[in-house]
């Protein structure tokens, strides 16, 4: 059994689980690493969001570490109150059972499945700001023991300058539940910012510090051109470094971004996200 936590923590709760939740949530977010606090655009980066011309709707298929596979499905909307709401699911299949003593042949396979839904709003309340607020909701089973959470994360959004956007975020105020036994979850405090460069480009920085695993430092960058925009990005932590890049096209109402993430163990996969938006 202790195989089977290993699993656990490496492939699924460091991945995807609730200690940080910092799985990316689509392609481009991918592709920046992470990066985008005070960009605005991505609720799962920072709740209080810029007005978007178009609502849409989108839909992401995911490839994690490990090879654990999933999707997304997100719809945005409104004008002055900017809102999302999406639920994401991931599930790990045919995963080996091993026992305490080690055996030439496996004791048979497990799954792990993973299901998550967050809503997010934001308003200026009548400031030249903007804040946002999300609650997340958590659920994953193995065997017999299941966890679940309920987290809220609060953001506000400030320009600096005419070129220079910044970003607040408090993350994780809320508790996980394994078989009934409470406890608190990480807290993440981070600050971003955007920078516009000459040439339609931003660059993002951004500093997060996580209870558990320290501070977590995150470069991205992105171009704001017509049609095809490419996107990078890296994060830097004293447990992992990783390296992002992507790119997203667009034509007429519709838009396909894909984001691909290389880490320092090879031996856990390439993680690829690819996601389709429908603006409405």
């Amino acid at each position: 059994m202790k195989y089977i936590l290993n699993i656990l923590l490496i492939s699924f709760s460091w991945c995807i689980g609730f200690q940080g939740m910092i799985i990316p949530e689509n392609g481009y977010v991918l592709s920046t690493a992470g990066t985008g606090i005070a960009e605005g655009t991505s609720s799962n980066l920072n709740p209080a969001m810029y007005k978007l011309k178009n609502s849409y709707i989108q839909f992401s298929l995911n490839n994690w570490l490990n090879n654990i596979q999933g999707s997304q499905a997100m719809v945005y909307w409104g004008d002055d109150i900017p809102q999302s709401f999406s639920v994401q699911t991931w599930n790990a299949n045919n995963i080996p059972l091993w026992g305490n003593n080690p055996a030439s042949e496996s004791l048979g396979d497990f799954s792990v499945h993973y299901i998550s839904a967050s809503y997010s709003i934001s308003h200026d309340l009548k400031t030249p700001y903007r804040f946002g607020l999300s609650v997340q909701t958590h659920y994953s089973h193995l065997f017999s023991e299941s966890i679940s959470s309920i987290s809220l994360n609060i953001g506000a959004l400030f320009s600096l300058t005419s070129f220079i956007e910044a970003g607040l975020v408090l993350n994780n105020i809320g508790y996980e539940s394994t078989n009934n036994i409470k406890a608190e979850l990480p807290t993440e405090l981070g600050f971003g910012l955007g920078i516009d460069l000459p040439f339609n480009v931003s660059l993002l920085t951004d500093a997060i510090y996580i209870s558990e695993n320290g501070i977590d430092t995150r470069i991205g960058v992105k171009t704001h051109w017509k049609s095809i925009n490419l996107h990078a990005g890296t994060s830097i932590n004293k447990k992992r470094n990783a390296n992002a890049l992507g790119f997203s096209f667009n034509y007429r109402s519709w838009s396909i971004s894909y984001g691909i993430y290389n880490h320092e163990n090879s031996n856990l996969g390439i993680p690829q996200f690819f996601d389709i938006r429908r603006y409405i």
